[in-house]
């Protein structure tokens, strides 16, 4: 007779730190096998909005895991969960399984249901914590702000590094193993939570001083800001580590730039409550009076091949969409930019536009992206509507045109000011000149002045009907701080 190994099981999704991590500190305490296991789920990976980048990620992450533990306990397997869990309660007497609640895609809260569902019917006790202050099944606001500031003033979690063990799976799970490898890649962050602390420290005891003159900018940016986005939505670092962190080192910068950082936190936060308690945000308007407008909206797939590639004329808009691609990272004033410029100046359905940005960002995180997507789209009714003025951005934001320079080679011939608007450039003046750009576009693919006062008359008409005030009233009382009542 064959007996039945008693296991707890700690699943990682989105927390791939071994400290402040409740579920590995309960299922530790339980004293018995626990098996740390990650899941490359194919339905889930294999298509939008998830990348090979957000792999590399996890995989660095899922590394760095096992060398701080100085063996391998953490298993990265790749299965369907539900395969997954079936194959463990025919392997092992599942005493106990222990996760955060994912702030994810529709379809991870599906596959969260169905196995509940088969953990249930096997009497198996899923033990769930809320994730950075954010709490499930909140009715409204009311005392959000102060809670929050109450979870994370708790001092972090600490791990015993030395009482996680590794657990050796049987036969049947060698097949999942995940084998893939990855060489390095000379953009992409690298994952894991040592080199997330180590970006941390950098930025708060030297990087900050530049944070202010930075953070709108494309180019200085990407050395000035924290960089700890992707850190942060695959939970390398909490949200609550940062905030201890930012007060315990000696910053390197004044007070306005640590209290900007530090509000960024907070803001982070926000948004992916918002999106916990209005998951709808994925997937259609959250404001259904916008829902005819993205309707009218008639499909261009040549629009969207040229925003997408960044071949669109804009200067700018192109740029970013280069590095964005190409690297995984875009500072938050060019994100905004570029969603404004799909939404409203290319007038394009917004949930295509939303998926592929997603498969781009390395930090993609679905409470951030989606909401902002649709808040920059113009479609929440609540905020004010934002049409960028991408000429402008580029003057402001990139005067001498190093960012554009770098990623469109083809204008680097291109004298100050025409760099940001070639098709500024009188015609007699291309003849003398004889400037190559190749096959860069001398003309935008829309007129901006006509395009941006089609979105402005289309977007603001909607947003003084009845129909939108009564449900942006709404919005208001579900997914916003009373105190901050426009955030």
């Amino acid at each position: 007779m064959t007996f039945k190994r008693d296991i707890h099981i700690v699943w990682f999704k989105r927390d791939f730190r071994w400290h402040d991590h409740a579920p590995i500190r309960s299922a530790l305490a339980s004293g018995e096998n626990v098996l740390f296991v990650a899941l490359y789920e194919p339905s889930l990976w294999n298509e939008q909005p998830y990348d090979e980048r957000h792999e590399r990620f996890l995989w660095d992450s899922i590394r760095d895991l096992n060398e701080i533990a100085g063996k391998e306990v953490v298993y990265f397997l790749k299965v369907e969960a539900l395969e997954f869990f079936k194959r463990c309660l025919d392997n092992f007497r599942v005493k106990a399984v222990y996760s955060h609640r994912e702030t994810g895609i529709g379809k991870t809260f599906v596959r969260d249901k169905d196995v509940a569902s088969l953990l249930n019917a096997h009497d198996v006790s899923w033990n769930e914590w809320d994730y950075g202050g954010v709490k499930r099944g909140l009715k409204h606001r009311r005392n959000w702000l102060k809670d929050w500031y109450d979870y994370v003033d708790v001092a972090p979690l600490h791990t015993d590094i030395n009482a996680v063990q590794a657990l050796a799976l049987p036969n049947p799970f060698e097949s999942w193993q995940h084998s893939q490898s990855f060489e390095p890649h000379p953009y992409f962050q690298k994952g894991g939570a040592s080199r997330g602390e180590r970006v941390l420290y950098s930025f708060l005891t030297e990087r900050i001083k530049r944070y202010a003159q930075s953070i709108s900018k494309p180019l200085a940016s990407r050395k000035g800001c924290s960089r700890i986005s992707p850190h942060l939505a695959w939970g390398n670092l909490s949200i609550r580590q940062v905030w201890h962190m930012a007060e315990v080192v000696e910053l390197a910068g004044s007070k306005r730039n640590q209290r900007a950082f530090v509000d960024r936190l907070r803001w982070q936060a926000h948004f992916i409550q918002k999106f916990e308690s209005a998951c709808s945000y994925e997937f259609r308007p959250i404001n259904s009076a916008y829902t005819a407008i993205d309707a009218s909206k008639i499909w261009d797939q040549q629009k969207f091949d040229a925003w997408k590639n960044g071949t669109t004329g804009v200067p700018l808009v192109d740029a970013c969409m280069r590095c964005v691609a190409a690297t995984g990272y875009l500072n938050f004033r060019m994100r905004a930019m570029v969603v404004s410029f799909y939404s409203q100046y290319l007038w394009l359905p917004w949930e295509a536009g939303a998926r592929y940005l997603a498969s781009t960002f390395t930090d993609f995180e679905p409470g951030i992206h989606y909401t902002q997507f649709q808040m920059q789209s113009g479609y929440t009714g609540v905020n004010t509507i934002r049409i960028y003025n991408p000429i402008k951005q580029s003057f402001d934001q990139d005067p001498k045109g190093e960012f554009i320079k770098q990623w469109l080679p083809e204008l680097k011939g291109l004298p100050l000011p025409h760099l940001h608007e070639p098709w500024a450039i009188p015609p007699m003046m291309w003849e003398m000149e004889q400037w190559n750009i190749g096959a860069y576009p001398k003309h935008p693919i829309v007129d901006l002045s006509s395009a941006r006062k089609h979105a402005s008359d289309q977007l603001y008409g909607i947003k003084k009907t009845k129909a939108s005030k009564l449900e942006a009233q709404l919005i208001l009382e579900k997914l916003v701080n009373p105190r901050a009542k426009k955030s």
